[in-house]
Parts: structure tokens; C-alpha cells; sequence
């Protein structure tokens, strides 16, 4: 059936009129640099569409959201083993600052033991009161705070295994296993605070706290 109602099957209008049959024109601006391409085409000249549940841009992250949190677990257990023991040892300070303040001297031999054991006192509560300090300042995620409980683990291993090199020569039948297990069960506390103190979790932890005061912004 002809016009109006359309040509026919099969039929082509401009056969035979010297007319080419009208079709699109290649796109002027495929495969050039600098125009978008639609979205699930191929890469051309190194660009295309990211695939599904990729960044967009690669470095930055999906839009709206921030890198993983670190977790803080170590750092904070490290602070508190910290804390309680700075505050074991300083309640047993005080009892001992009171015992000499509450009782007098007997004897000149009682006088000097008893200046003895203020010096030792005074010279104990240095390292009880650099425990408080680096809890304290790894609670508020600070470096220092860290290195503080690094450095004083490290010492009291020494300090331990110092103590049992010279104490068990002295020891006899049972009592080298009671001095053994004493020494292991003491050098524990600093080795787990040594190991805690220093995983990696525990600065990435301080290093984001440093970083908390610039949001992470998506792209």
C-alpha cells in the first residue's frame, strides 16, 4: 500500500530516484580524547567506564567514603595494663610512706634502715610514675605515650631477667622451680605490654587520631 498510509513491505522509496537510503552518520566524536564515552564502552586511549564497585578514580576511594579505622584495641589495653600497674605500685608506695610516717626509730641501726627504705621509695615511684604518664598520654593517642611504654617494658625485662641470672645459682631443690616461675610469671606483664604497645595497629591508631581533625572527603 502506498502513501498515506506508508510504503510498502519491502519496498524502497527512493530506489530507482537517484536518492541513497538515509542512515546515520559515524559519530564525529568516537575514540577521541576528551569526550565522554558512554558508560560500559570500551577503554579508548586509556579511559573508560570503571567496572561495577570500583573507585572511579583510583588513590581516592569510592565517593562518600574514608579508608577503614584503625582498631584501637592494642593501644588501649596497652594504657591500661599501664595504668593499673602505675597504680599498684603507687598504693604500695603509699602504704610503705605511711608505715615509716606513722611509727618512730628505735635504734640508729632502725634510723638508717629506715632512710634506706625512703630512698628506695623515692627512687621507685620515678618509673610507677612514667607508667601513669605513658598510659595517660596513649589514651590521648600520642607517640610519646607509646614510646614511654616501650622503653619501660623493655627495662623491666632486663630488670627481670637481670634478677633471675643472679638468683637462681643461689636457689636449691625446689625452690629454683618456685624462683622460675615466679621470674616468667612477673616477665610476663612487660612482654605483653612490650608487644601490645608496639604493634602496628597501635600507630596506625595514633596516627589516625592525629589525622582526626581533617575528615576524610570524598571525591
Amino acid at each position: 500500500m502506498g502513501y498515506p498510509y506508508g510504503p510498502q513491505q519491502g519496498h524502497d522509496p527512493y530506489a530507482g530516484q537517484g536518492y541513497a537510503q538515509p542512515g546515520y552518520a559515524p559519530d564525529p566524536y568516537g575514540g577521541q580524547s576528551g569526550y565522554a564515552q558512554p558508560y560500559g564502552a570500551p577503554v579508548q586511549n586509556g579511559y573508560g567506564a570503571p567496572a561495577y564497585g570500583a573507585a572511579p578514580y583510583p588513590g581516592y576511594g569510592m565517593p562518600g567514603y574514608g579508608p577503614p579505622r584503625a582498631g584501637g584495641g592494642t593501644a588501649i589495653t596497652a594504657a591500661l595494663i599501664s595504668l593499673l600497674m602505675a597504680l599498684v605500685a603507687l598504693g604500695g608506695l603509699g602504704i610503705g610512706v605511711a608505715f615509716l610516717l606513722g611509727t618512730d626509730a628505735t635504734s640508729a641501726t632502725d634510723e638508717d634502715s629506715r632512710t634506706g627504705m625512703a630512698i628506695g621509695m623515692a627512687i621507685g615511684a620515678v618509673p610507677c610514675l612514667l607508667w601513669l604518664l605513658g598510659s595517660i598520654l596513649l589514651f590521648r593517642r600520642k607517640t610519646a605515650g607509646r614510646v614511654i611504654i616501650i622503653l619501660m617494658s623493655s627495662l623491666a625485662l632486663i630488670y627481670c631477667v637481670v634478677s633471675m641470672a643472679i638468683t637462681l645459682p643461689r636457689e636449691k631443690g625446689d625452690d629454683v622451680m618456685f624462683t622460675l616461675i615466679g621470674g616468667v610469671a612477673v616477665g610476663a606483664i612487660p612482654l605483653l605490654l612490650l608487644a601490645l604497645a608496639a604493634a602496628p595497629s597501635t600507630g596506625r591508631w595514633i596516627r589516625e587520631g592525629r589525622q582526626g581533625a581533617y575528615p576524610y572527603q570524598g571525591y
